[in-house]
């Protein structure tokens, strides 16, 4: 037995949940065709994405999005590691996949004219479009296809606001993370076009592609495909004025049980400021404000705190407020030393809800505008700015709704302050 079939055999053995009626001829007999062998011995995925609120973001939670589910599903599958690679328009993405920087490329729609060196692979889904207008007129529509490849989505509505396009057409799964303020009134009407949600491949990557066809098929048998492309829980902006009254009348006949719920032994933050984030935190998923917040209820571990003290399902409260506190302390020793209180507080709050690697692209913006990077008041105006493209694109980390996080940073203040004049009282 030669080494080259004895190389075959062990690919085979890998990829048995694969095609077995393809897989072998395609990769015994097809010499060009290395890429699921270079990716299993190097035990790494790489998948390129679009940095945009509506394509592959960074959160606190790490890489999120659509596409970003989609890609470590097929990681799993290949039983590789995956790597995630952003890029800020559909020309360098396909300038990354024709030079071999990545694997496959996620785009955010696929080409009509396709480039021959590329390949498609199967669609996860239709999305269903909308045409959005500020008023009743005529004029011919925008297709979010048509202009994507060379301008930022987050443009699209703006441009429309501003009356520069007359009417665009997006799917509708992209207006929660994309519509300005609600008060703008834009008409929204059904459209029977769709867009195709698509990957690119090396045309040559044929093993590759089999395997990614064998992937969506079983993924879509077993349920798992809806579960990555299920719409997330809108988030709210926290625009508006502080609900203050509402957080009085939640908190203020519950003050010592609440000072009891979020106080331990040895805790690096008040429980005030606890408390705090934990309301902040319902307020940014509840969708009725006015229900309250119900802080004595157990708050959820929020992902990113990735169980700092080994925690067991199911989580008791006081688990939950340690974890809090110590992930918290966590965020606080990775910040520059040179922060002192209240500064280094408010900013350890926005990289909480943030993420610390935004938070480092600010403070780097905020030095290169030259103001004082280790207050507050300079670091905000830069945090408001990261979901500009004409901002964004210029960080190491790329998108990130900044306002959301100024806003939170806002509230969890107004909220602990609130706390501690209610417990004087007391």
């Amino acid at each position: 037995m030669t080494l080259h079939s004895i190389f075959c055999r062990q690919t085979w053995l890998r990829l048995s949940l694969i095609l077995f009626t393809i897989l072998p001829v395609v990769f015994c007999h097809n010499a060009n065709a290395r890429t699921i062998p270079d990716i299993l011995t190097s035990n790494q995925l790489s998948v390129g994405v679009i940095n945009s609120p509506v394509g592959g973001n960074i959160g606190r939670t790490g890489y999120q999005g659509e596409n970003i589910a989609l890609a470590k599903g097929f990681a799993d599958y290949l039983e590789v590691t995956l790597f995630i690679r952003h890029f800020y328009n559909h020309d360098e993405l396909e300038q990354a996949l024709q030079n071999d920087e990545i694997d496959i490329a996620a785009p955010l729609f696929t080409p009509e004219t396709l480039n021959d060196k590329f390949a498609t692979g199967p669609v996860f889904q239709h999305r269903p479009q909308v045409r959005l207008m500020l008023s009743e007129q005529s004029k011919p529509c925008v297709m979010a296809s048509d202009i994507l490849r060379d301008t930022p989505v987050e443009t699209m509505l703006p441009k429309l606001v501003q009356q520069q396009e007359a009417c665009v057409v997006l799917p509708e799964k992209w207006l929660q993370p994309l519509t300005p303020q609600p008060h703008l009134n834009m008409i929204t009407l059904p459209t029977s076009d769709t867009l195709p949600h698509q990957w690119l491949i090396k045309r040559e990557a044929t093993l590759l592609r089999a395997a990614l066809f064998d992937f969506t098929h079983r993924s879509r048998v077993n349920g798992s495909l809806a579960i990555a492309l299920t719409k997330p829980a809108p988030f709210n902006d926290l625009s508006g004025p502080l609900p203050t009254r509402q957080f009085i009348a939640d908190t203020q006949t519950h003050i010592s049980a609440l000072k009891t719920a979020f106080s331990y032994p040895g805790q690096t933050f008040p429980w005030h400021l606890l408390a705090a984030i934990s309301y902040a935190d319902h307020m940014l998923t509840t969708k009725d404000r006015n229900e309250g917040a119900g802080v004595l209820e157990p708050f959820t571990l929020p992902p990113a705190m990735a169980t700092p003290l080994a925690l067991t399902r199911p989580y008791t409260q006081a688990q939950l407020v340690q974890a809090l506190d110590t992930y918290l302390a966590e965020l606080s020793r990775k910040l520059p030393a040179k922060l002192q209180l209240p500064d280094k507080q408010m900013i350890m709050v926005a990289a909480y809800v943030l993420g610390l690697d935004h938070l480092t692209d600010a403070i780097w913006l905020t030095q290169q505008q030259g103001a004082d990077p280790f207050l507050w008041a300079n670091v905000k105006q830069q945090v408001a700015l990261l979901h500009a493209p004409n901002v964004y694109q210029t960080t190491r980390h790329g998108y990130a709704n900044g306002p959301l996080a100024v806003h939170y940073v806002e509230w969890v203040n107004h909220f602990s302050d609130t706390l501690q004049l209610l417990e004087n009282q007391n």
